[in-house]
């Protein structure tokens, strides 16, 4: 059985508005902090959780009673020790310990300020994790609140991102924002990331997109594989459609798969905003080729070999015999995604697209090849993404952010 756990990272702090690593700093929260950690009561609120933990330091502390949370303080959940850099700004490290932050830099093994190396962390956050899923029951589900160093080690262990050397593909974590993952025996699975609405402005600019799976479809109410196969939403679908149009304005640009499902989700938003949903036929789903139309275990009666090379062996074949790779579409998607963007620079583009497409965009994103694809969640109907464009390449600003 599984194990869901929801990190949050602590509120705003003064330090934070200002720029200075805290590190084991005992901060308090900002006057906006606070407001964050009630907001985030408001986020969390009607879930239960069967643990709830937060890092001892000062700020993690204060958010989880602001947001109404009895949270059990656990020193082990702190954030990374940056010994004499802490309270420092990031301009003042760089020019009073050049040799320690050239290494940083680099990716070179260095204890930050004396205190602890990026791998010493990371091995702190890993004997955490695993004491928690060792001592609570398979089915919990917990609550975490802790910090940006925390959740980017767990992240970054667990969809295997190797070490800091590399220019890392994921926006920071954002203050008092939820990222929730699966643990099972055998895997990690990222069921969302970095949602912070409830507690700032929107991920925006003229550098990030918009990816929104369309609205529940019949075909997803019948547990079909819809790739290249038309077909309308569900009356359910329809409702979330409009609803995703009201809660996420912003967007100056909208292009869509042509399929139904997909232009009548970006058509909704379109109309609400006076704008026009321009049909892009790159941005269709996976080709399913011979697997069109079937549910899975269609599929998996009629296809047992490809089936079992695919998802036992995993094998990144064509889909049904002559479709789509899962790499295959990741480039097609970073391809059309990022032409439109570098072509109207001065826009914020929103894409209309489908679960499989955006999945294998943020798979090729994070570098995430196709035998770790169960490490990171499906989107779901009229899920929210973000991706930034940026001089060192994509990175994901956001993943799968739920319907509000």
């Amino acid at each position: 059985m599984s194990i869901e756990i929801t990190f949050v990272r602590h509120a705003e702090t003064d330090a934070n508005a200002d720029g200075v690593w805290q590190g084991h700093g005992d901060h308090v929260l900002s006057a906006r902090g606070e407001e964050q950690a009630r907001a985030l009561g408001g986020r969390l609120a009607g879930k239960e959780f069967d643990v709830v933990l937060a890092s001892d330091l000062a700020r993690t502390l204060q958010t989880a009673e602001l947001a109404g949370l009895d949270a059990t303080p656990d020193p082990a959940w702190r954030e990374i020790d940056i010994g004499r850099w802490q309270g420092l700004t990031r301009a003042e490290v760089h020019e009073l310990f050049p040799e320690e932050s050239a290494a940083l830099r680099d990716g070179r093994p260095v204890r930050m300020g004396g205190g602890e190396s990026w791998d010493d962390f990371s091995a702190r956050v890993a004997a955490a994790l695993r004491d928690l899923v060792a001592r609570i029951p398979a089915g919990s589900r917990v609550l975490v609140v802790t910090h940006g160093g925390s959740v980017h080690s767990v992240l970054g262990s667990g969809l295997q991102f190797g070490g800091r050397g590399r220019s890392w593909p994921l926006e920071r974590v954002r203050n008092a924002s939820v990222t929730e993952v699966i643990l099972t025996p055998e895997r990690f699975h990222l069921q969302s990331y970095n949602d912070a609405r409830h507690a700032m402005p929107a991920a925006g600019g003229s550098d990030t997109v918009s990816l929104v799976r369309h609205a529940e479809s019949v075909a997803n109410l019948e547990g079909r594989w819809h790739g290249r196969t038309d077909g309308p939403l569900s009356g359910r679908g329809s409702e979330q459609a409009e609803r995703f149009a009201a809660s996420c304005p912003g967007a100056t640009r909208v292009f869509s798969s042509p399929l139904e499902r997909a232009r009548c989700t970006a058509e909704a938003y379109a109309r609400l905003y006076g704008l026009i949903a321009c049909l892009e036929p790159e941005l269709v789903e996976i080709d399913f080729a011979g697997w069109e139309g079937m549910t899975t275990s269609e599929i998996e009666e009629r296809f047992p070999e490809e089936w079992a090379t695919v998802f036992e062996q995993g094998v990144d074949l064509p889909r049904g015999g002559s479709g789509e790779t899962f790499a295959g579409v990741g480039r097609r998607m970073e391809r059309i995604v990022s032409t439109l963007q570098r072509a109207q620079p001065d826009e914020h583009l929103a894409f209309f697209s489908h679960g499989g497409s955006i999945w294998a965009l943020v798979a090729r994103v994070i570098g995430l090849a196709w035998p770790g694809f169960r490490s990171l969640g499906l989107p779901a109907n009229a899920g929210l993404t973000h991706v930034q464009f940026t001089t060192d390449g994509p990175r994901l600003v956001d993943y799968n952010l739920p319907l509000r």
